[in-house]
């Protein structure tokens, strides 16, 4: 009978130099793996939070407008002459502004201590009803043989319910209070079919928290604090921050007059959440997005 041979010494420890070998191998390629899969989702949500940031600066300050009260209109409605904005504070890291919140058209309107003014039910166009912190803009009809006294009335909300038109169409009565620069009986200018629209103070601005920086937004007009939109940022230095915002008058200059803004550059920065491998592995790093876009308000009052 021959004798059972088994493996040698040596057969053994080149099977297992090997098996670390490949194990080795596996694992360094399974990390490799993990790591451009961790890179690739954190530069899939850095894109996402950039082109986020940017839509929703652009739809906001797009929707922003402007209207004018002409010498005839002042006398009229008893507000100073001029163009009013919606921009009511501008700086390089943030814009205080009235948002608008809802339209409609007027259905009837009372005069007297506390205005009444009431929008049709069936032409309201807003994900909400009026509050008590909110503005509310009427168009008032001055001489109807011209154009040149009609004006925007800026209102404030008083409180808002159920109320009811000429004919017991259903309708929203809101109550009002003139401002102290008004005439308070402007109001009674107001006619049948008169566009309203709602808003509210909205401010949109760049902020630190958690040692980051973010971009958020808040109602002013109920208090609210500051909510994250998009983030982190990356700041280059202290001078130039992961969202700055530059404000252009009617011959592309700089401006710090709201009055006479005209386009807004948004430069945007933003950085991964977690530093991801660069070049050398040895040192992740933060990577970033830069993105620079401009909008221009609507219905600008060329100078």
């Amino acid at each position: 009978m021959s004798a059972r041979r088994g493996f040698t010494l040596v057969e053994l420890a080149v099977a297992l130099v090997l098996g670390l070998m490949v194990g080795g191998l596996v694992h360094r390629l399974l990390v490799h793996s993990q790591r451009l899969a961790r890179a690739q989702a954190e530069r899939m949500a850095l894109s996402d939070n950039v082109r986020a940031a940017a839509l929703v600066l652009s739809g906001e300050l797009g929707a922003i407008g402007y209207d004018e009260v002409t010498p005839e209109a002042s006398v009229t409605i008893g507000s100073p002459a001029g163009i009013r904005t919606d921009l009511l504070a501008i700086e390089p890291g943030a814009v205080t502004y009235l948002a608008p919140r809802g339209a409609g058209s007027v259905c009837r309107a009372a005069a007297g201590p506390l205005p009444e003014i009431v929008v049709a039910a069936s032409s309201w166009e807003s994900p909400r009803a009026p509050r008590a912190t909110d503005s509310l803009l009427v168009f008032a009809e001055g001489n109807p043989a011209t154009g040149s006294d009609d004006a925007w009335i800026h209102l404030g909300v008083v409180s808002a319910g159920a109320g009811s038109c000429p004919g017991g169409a259903a309708g929203i009565a809101v109550r009002v209070a003139v401002p102290a620069a008004a005439d308070p009986a402007a109001p009674a200018l107001v006619t049948p079919g008169a566009p309203v629209r709602l808003a509210e103070v909205m401010q949109m601005r760049y902020y630190r928290s958690g040692g980051k920086s973010w971009f958020g937004m808040r109602s002013v007009s109920t208090g609210e604090v500051i909510t994250p939109v998009a983030g982190p940022l990356a700041d280059s230095s202290a001078g130039v921050r992961g969202l700055t915002l530059i404000y252009r008058d009617a011959a592309d200059r700089p401006t710090s007059d709201p009055a006479a803004v005209r386009a807004v550059e948004i430069a945007l920065v933003g950085g991964t959440e977690q530093p991801i491998h660069g070049r050398d592995p040895r040192r992740p790093l933060v990577d970033s997005l830069a993105l620079t876009t401009r909008v221009a308000p609507r219905n600008g009052v060329r100078p």
